[in-house]
């Protein structure tokens, strides 16, 4: 399914010439090696952004395209046509070191690197009678890989060099790779290569046509966000246990998938790796998201949702809501001139990188409204009062990250939480349990601090309030469905909420009758008074009684009611105490979303006044 997802969206992105075709590949880079027509070098020019990337739709599309196949193995790597790297174009060994051993041998690899190089160029060109061909080969037979250190041309470039990446030629101002001769002999060239590979000829599980030419090797995926620089492999077979029988060390030949599939949807996987603007990474897992249609206004629509980040002046927030309204409504939508379709397919894929290999941590598919209703579904079940400043949408990264522990060198959060926490909120089912435990723990280990990093820690904030709430509305429906509420319910009965508004107020008569005071009750006792109310609210009513003793006035009088008010809620009928002895897991998020919504009332009201 995933496969085949992006195979479609190759095949619609090629057609509006966003990407290249079968034997050809988009690549980012780093310099122009010029040479004459006699195929002497005459400089090197590094290539900058402008040169590689194009617009396209208002966004930048990286449109350098080169030949391609490029699949290089660790084992026996190959040399790439007219675009490679500077120790198979030029020779340059690594940078020079201490031990002679070592730099002979790193000589020798260079040697071998540009012979495998020289030998390709051979194959390809020598029966081209264009001057740029023949300018290449000279170029490969005069080069002198002993010397190229000491050639002045590379002595200037040699520190960027080192670190260069890919390199092309080009000859009297003209990039090699566009002549239409060259193009044609390099296309000549694979479908050579294609006919020797007529042993492997099977049905693609990805097209399922028949009689296709299957690709032993799978193209490499880049820009992974902590996978290996080089990139890595979606489907590899790297163990004898997971390959079939006859096909020992055959890779791709264990799941037969097309040349031209695996091509496809590398590229189209590449292409939406390589969109900045719409790849998040999020729990230690990359997420791309793409319409069947291949159009950025959807992507863009979704990723306020994700990110809570926008496109300045694309969209206002006016017309956002009038969007989402109609898409909610099951009508289409416009946005600058394109129709955001709610049955338009839509797609969600998050990858982790292991290894030299890509984990899938989950792929989504539904339609575009469909998506929206269950965000927004999960938006209302999050919405909770809140200080102005605070933003109206709680991006998803946000949950995650309270869950993973802010004095951490590490605070990403598990990969394996932000999976679960995308298909429960994408598919309107439960929220994944972890989360709501790690929420929880984070609150008991964490107080109200600046960090080492400068960054402010509160117990318990918005985010971790608003996710409570939505985990017992959603996951604990029948107890909580009517009784939690975007504010403070004063109709609530239930003793952990109760008593969790309880302690709010408590702390608030401690804070009126010892200003400026450094460390409240909720420094000392809140982790206890939310575990075992039994053994602690005893102490806390007693102190109370002490701090309304320093206030005077009609505050006094307005607290000592606002106490009395929430113990005459407790009641627990045949029970010895009318304060339960342990609260659950669930009891205590609900004591949790008591505190902060009291607490977010008296900021929000003016009854003290």
């Amino acid at each position: 399914m995933i496969l085949q997802s992006l195979v479609k969206l190759y095949e619609i992105l090629q057609g509006e010439g966003r990407v290249s075709e079968l034997g050809w590949e988009s690549v980012d880079i780093s310099y122009r090696i010029l040479l004459n027509t006699e195929g002497n070098l005459l400089g090197i020019i590094k290539l900058d952004d402008t040169e590689n990337y194009r617009k396209f739709e208002g966004e930048l599309v990286l449109w350098r395209i080169v030949p391609g196949n490029r699949q290089r193995s660790g084992k026996n790597p190959i040399a790439y046509f007219l675009c490679d790297s500077p120790i198979y174009l030029l020779g340059l060994s690594a940078k020079g070191s201490e031990k002679q051993s070592e730099n002979r041998l790193n000589q020798e690899k260079a040697q071998d690197y540009f012979n495998r190089s020289k030998g390709l160029h051979h194959q390809i060109l020598d029966g081209c009678k264009v001057n740029e061909a023949k300018a290449v080969l000279k170029f490969f037979d005069l080069w002198d890989v002993n010397k190229v250190k000491e050639n002045p041309i590379i002595q200037k470039n040699l520190p960027d060099l080192y670190k260069a990446k890919n390199m092309i030629f080009s000859v009297d101002g003209k990039d090699v790779h566009t002549v239409p001769e060259i193009k044609t002999a390099w296309d000549n060239f694979i479908k050579e290569k294609n006919i020797k590979n007529k042993d492997h000829l099977g049905c693609c599980l990805v097209t399922g046509k028949e009689k296709q030419i299957i690709g032993r090797l799978h193209p490499v995926i880049k820009k992974v966000i902590g996978s290996h620089p080089k990139g890595a492999l979606l489907v590899s077979f790297d163990k004898r246990s997971f390959e079939s029988y006859g096909h020992d060390e055959g890779q791709g030949l264990n799941a037969p998938v097309s040349e031209y599939a695996a091509f496809a949807y590398g590229t189209a996987l590449n292409c939406l790796l390589d969109d900045k603007k719409h790849v998040r990474m999020i729990g230690g897992t990359t997420i791309v998201y793409w319409a069947e249609k291949a159009k950025s206004a959807y992507q863009d629509i979704f990723n306020i949702f994700l990110s809570g980040e926008k496109e300045s002046g694309r969209v206002s927030d006016q017309d956002l809501k009038g969007i989402i309204t109609n898409i909610l409504r099951g009508m289409p939508a416009d946005l600058e001139n394109v129709v955001i379709d709610p049955q338009e397919p839509f797609y969600i894929l998050g990858l982790s990188p292991n290894a030299a290999r890509l984990s899938v941590r989950f792929f989504l598919r539904n339609s575009f409204g469909e998506i929206l209703k269950c965000i927004n579904k999960h938006q209302e079940q999050m919405s909770i009062c809140k200080a102005d400043w605070e933003k109206e949408i709680i991006p998803l990264k946000w949950i995650l990250k309270e869950t993973a522990n802010s004095h951490s060198i590490d605070s990403a959060a598990s990969p394996l939480l932000a999976g679960a926490l995308f298909r429960s909120i994408f598919t309107d089912s439960l929220y994944p349990a972890a989360v709501f435990q790690n929420i929880m723990l984070r609150i008991f280990a964490d107080r109200d601090e600046v960090t080492s990093k400068g960054t402010m820690i509160k117990k318990i904030n918005y985010v971790k309030a608003a996710f409570i709430k939505a985990y017992l509305l959603r996951n604990h429906k029948q107890r909580w469905e009517e009784k939690l509420t975007m504010s403070v319910n004063e109709n609530c009965n239930e003793i952990p909420y109760v008593l969790g508004r309880l302690f709010s107020v408590l702390e608030s008569v401690q804070s009126k009758a010892n200003p400026g005071i450094k460390a409240t009750i909720k420094d000392r006792y809140f982790n206890s008074a939310c575990a075992t109310p039994s053994s602690i609210y005893p102490i806390l009513i007693k102190l109370s009684n002490a701090h309304l003793g320093k206030i005077e006035g009609g505050l006094q009088i307005y607290y000592s009611k606002k106490i009395q008010e929430l113990l005459s809620k407790i009641a627990m009928p045949n029970h010895g105490t009318p304060l339960p002895n342990r609260l659950t897991l669930e009891e205590q998020g609900a004591f949790i979303l008591g505190y902060y919504q009291e607490t977010q009332a008296r900021f929000t009201s003016k009854e003290e006044q």
